[in-house]
C-alpha cells in the first residue's frame, strides 16, 4: 500500500519541481547559435535563442557586443549594446516563452530596417550576449554566443 502511494507522490513533486525551474519571475534567455562564423561590411548576422518568462511582460532585449584582441575584451568606441524594444521582435504580448530571431547588420548602414552594427578597423574575434528585461526591472541572466570573425 506506501508503495502505491509513494510513487504517485514523487511523480508530482518531479514535475512540480520541473515547472518551478522552467518560468521565473526573471526573464531567462539562451543563446543557441549565431550565423555566419565570418563575416564581412555589409553582412546580416542572425542569432537565435529562446527565453521564458514567468508573468510574460518583456520590456526589451539588450544585445551586448565584445571585440577581443587575442583573449582580451576590448570596447569598441561607439559603445557595445544594442537596445531592441518588445514590440520590435515581432512577439504577442503577454509571450511566457518563445524563440528568438536577432537580426542585425555589420558595418553598414545599408537596410533600412535593421539595427546598425559598428564595423572594425582591423579583423577581430567577438562574441554577442542577450540579456531581457521586463517591466518591473528584472534581468535575465547573460547568454553569450560562440566567438565569431570580423572582417574589415
Amino acid at each position: 500500500m506506501k508503495q502505491r502511494l509513494v510513487l504517485p507522490l514523487i511523480l508530482v513533486a518531479l514535475m512540480a519541481a520541473c515547472n518551478k525551474d522552467k518560468f521565473k519571475t526573471e526573464p531567462q534567455v539562451k543563446v543557441k547559435s549565431i550565423s555566419p562564423n565570418r563575416v564581412f561590411k555589409g553582412d546580416v548576422l542572425t542569432i537565435k535563442g529562446d527565453y521564458t518568462d514567468d508573468e510574460g511582460d518583456l520590456d526589451s532585449l539588450l544585445l551586448v557586443y565584445k571585440w577581443y584582441n587575442g583573449n582580451t575584451v576590448v570596447k569598441p568606441s561607439t559603445g557595445d549594446t544594442l537596445r531592441y524594444t518588445f514590440e520590435t521582435l515581432n512577439l504577442p504580448s503577454k509571450t511566457r516563452e518563445a524563440d528568438l530571431i536577432i537580426q542585425f547588420e555589420f558595418g553598414t548602414t545599408q537596410i533600412d530596417n535593421l539595427a546598425k552594427l559598428p564595423g572594425v578597423t582591423r579583423d577581430t574575434t567577438a562574441t554577442f550576449g542577450l540579456v531581457l528585461k521586463d517591466k518591473a526591472g528584472h534581468r535575465s541572466n547573460y547568454s553569450e554566443s560562440d566567438k565569431i570573425r570580423l572582417k574589415n
